[in-house]
């Protein structure tokens, strides 16, 4: 399997298809679907990053407090309900 979104022509659409097999959505031009890979792209971007500081926050808060990934990860995400 490919790690790469791919445009595959099916009809007069074509569909945008992620790295692992889902389609992501059907557009009218080659040129929307490029648009869309590259919105992909930068929303998996943007998750990774995010991932990465949750991540930081929630062994920061382990070392801080002296606990556990989950009791940490817990007051972690409680906290965002509030940011």
């Amino acid at each position: 399997m490919t790690k790469e979104y791919r445009i595959e022509p099916v009809g007069s659409l074509f569909i945008v298809v992620d790295p692992w097999g889902e389609i992501v959505n059907r557009c009218s031009t080659v040129d929307e679907a490029r648009q869309d890979i590259e919105r992909c792209k930068k929303e998996d971007a943007m998750y990774e990053g995010a991932k990465t500081f949750l991540d930081i926050a929630v062994k920061a808060h382990m070392r801080m407090f002296e606990v556990d990934r989950e009791t940490a990860r817990y007051w972690v995400c409680s906290a965002m309900d509030v940011v």
